[in-house]
């Protein structure tokens, strides 16, 4: 990896042409689903807004849903405490889904995690370091149970990263602070690597971490973000093992996704929406469409499908 030419300096000027029309959402009428017992939504583009923002209705769904004994799972690559953060007012008997499927955490409580190898972590740590050229903005987050680390410490970095990781510290040498993980020297554990360019992630995730991808589980899941994780970790694994853990199958679950980072998540539920926004790759997989998140379609589908309204 550190012997490569760095191709994101070279490809990072986006290509701009007109937005393509949105597909047309599902009619409600046409939805016929019954017996949900969990319901899986991605954030960033789902339930999120168009300004990454939970609508104000949010909260009365969910508390509807959650009175009826129905599990609702946040199901993000944000980091935990940023959506414990986020649905602080349904916060209990909430499970979250967290770091792209790394970890589980239920009331306070770890179901399940699975963490990146120290080795392939300390590699990527050097190739993103030598993206560091005035073509290519990026900055590379550490992601651990109890915090996010990055060594980047300018305003409009933090500002970005404060925004997905909630708790997130400024260390000298992210090296060392792996090792001390390793070590059992840090009171935190390693969970996966996030990158983010103000740009394109996708050159630039192609020089750092996408060399991995045969033997890691690398996603791109957006515009600026790219993640490397333990090749076990997957929205999906996680959702399927909580589908076990509760005793819930595939026939009984919903899910909305948006991207890449969504498909395993949506292959686990036989209800499975894309957001009229989504990537095509996501409308190719899906059963139904839901309205776009700008039009809070996420709120619109679970409001039709179980008489919300009534």
């Amino acid at each position: 990896m550190s012997e490569q030419t760095n191709p994101a300096a070279q490809a990072h000027t986006p290509a701009t042409s007109r937005a393509p029309e949105l597909p047309a959402p599902t009619p409600f009428d046409e939805l016929s689903i019954s017996d949900i017992e969990l319901i899986t939504i991605d954030m960033d583009g789902t339930l999120l807004d168009e300004n990454r923002e939970l609508p104000e209705e949010t909260w009365p769904v969910i508390e509807a849903l959650l009175a009826r004994g129905i599990n609702v799972v946040p199901c993000s690559g944000r980091q935990y405490w940023t959506l414990r953060d986020l649905f602080d007012r349904v916060s209990d008997g909430l499970t979250i889904i967290a770091e792209n499927g790394s970890i589980a955490m239920r009331d306070g409580e770890e179901l399940f995690s699975m963490g990146l190898d120290y080795a392939s972590a300390q590699e990527v740590v050097l190739n993103v370091r030598q993206q560091r050229q005035p073509e290519v903005n990026t900055g590379l987050v550490v992601c651990g149970k109890r915090s996010a680390y990055v060594e980047r410490d300018d305003e409009a970095f933090l500002t970005i990263a404060r925004e997905f990781y909630h708790r997130t510290t400024v260390v000298d040498d992210l090296h060392e602070t792996l090792a001390q993980m390793e070590r059992g020297e840090h009171e935190d554990s390693l969970l996966k690597l996030a990158q983010f360019d103000f740009t394109n992630i996708t050159p630039t995730g192609e020089f750092s971490m996408a060399g991995f991808a045969n033997t890691h589980q690398y996603v791109v899941s957006g515009q600026h973000w790219c993640d490397l994780m333990n090749p076990e970790v997957d929205k999906g694994n996680a959702v399927e093992a909580l589908q076990e853990r509760l005793g819930i199958s595939p026939a009984h679950t919903m899910a909305f996704g948006d991207f890449h980072n969504d498909l395993g998540m949506l292959a686990r539920a036989e209800h499975s929406f894309a957001m009229a926004n989504a990537h095509p790759d996501i409308h190719a997989v899906c059963r139904y469409v839901a309205p776009s998140n700008a039009e809070h379609g996420v709120l619109q589908v679970l409001r039709a499908v179980f008489d919300l309204d009534a």
